[in-house]
């Protein structure tokens, strides 16, 4: 290769220089330059929509804490009414009333609730409602499996907090 370019005139060696130079300047470009520009922009783009999901999060979670503190949808609280009560009546309207062997006071504000031979599924509703509308808490729940979806449960629930 080395006679091949010494046996070159001069002008021709200059040439063939040239476009080595211009090969390797425009190699540099396609396999060095552009992919870097081209990564650099795709990040630019998905910081710009990852900005702009966070903005949407924020002004979503400002809706969710507004909507919690309103009126609309908030639990209505026990109403003036025991959460003994509560209890009791919210599990007998739920089909639960057979399966309560016995509803006691735990302190001033809990209630401690004993079900058996009750379904897993209809309990564990109950429980949802009792949270979603009266704010009531479970604090403490003991399941006992006894076959065929049904278990004997013993709960402590508290009531809200005003």
């Amino acid at each position: 290769m080395k006679e091949w370019f010494a046996g070159l005139e001069p002008r021709e060696r200059r040439l063939v220089t040239g476009g080595a130079i211009v090969l390797l300047l425009l190699l540099l470009y396609v396999m060095v330059w552009e992919p870097v520009v081209g990564a650099y922009r795709d990040l630019q783009q998905d910081v710009a929509e990852q900005q702009q999901t966070l903005a949407w999060m924020q002004q979503a979670a400002a809706q969710i804490r507004a909507l919690r503190g309103s009126g609309a949808g908030a639990a209505r609280g026990l109403g003036g009414r025991s959460l003994l009560a509560v209890v009791d009546q919210s599990a007998r309207k739920d089909g639960l009333g057979n399966y309560i062997k016995r509803i006691e006071p735990d302190g001033s504000k809990g209630v401690k609730v004993w079900l058996e031979g009750v379904a897993f599924d209809p309990m564990i509703l109950w429980l949802g409602r009792l949270t979603r509308t009266y704010q009531v808490e479970t604090t403490l729940i003991t399941i006992e499996p006894q076959g065929a979806g049904r278990v004997n449960a013993r709960l402590t629930l508290l009531e809200p907090a005003a």
